[in-house]
């Protein structure tokens, strides 16, 4: 299997979906666990998401407190 690392393609921006219920792959082995539970922390930025398998950071960095969609994306796109 060819490591997705080899050719990294660049992207301006992107989008992720999480729901409840859905499974993700987690830990070192890519166990498979189950969403129970997504939570914001508005002060902190963190976003953190409850699995069968406890709970987990979804980013490595976080949101500043009070980011819109409008303030991050292009404002060529708000026409499109």
């Amino acid at each position: 299997m060819k490591n997705v690392m080899e050719n990294p393609m660049k992207i301006s921006t992107f989008d992720l979906s999480l729901a409840l219920g859905q499974t993700i792959l987690v830990g070192q082995k890519k166990e498979p666990a189950e969403i129970t539970k997504i939570e914001f922390f508005e002060k902190s930025g963190e976003l953190v998401i409850g699995t069968t398998r406890g709970p987990r950071k979804a980013f490595t960095f976080s949101l500043p407190a009070g980011t819109r969609e409008e303030e991050v994306m292009c404002p060529a796109d708000k026409y499109r």
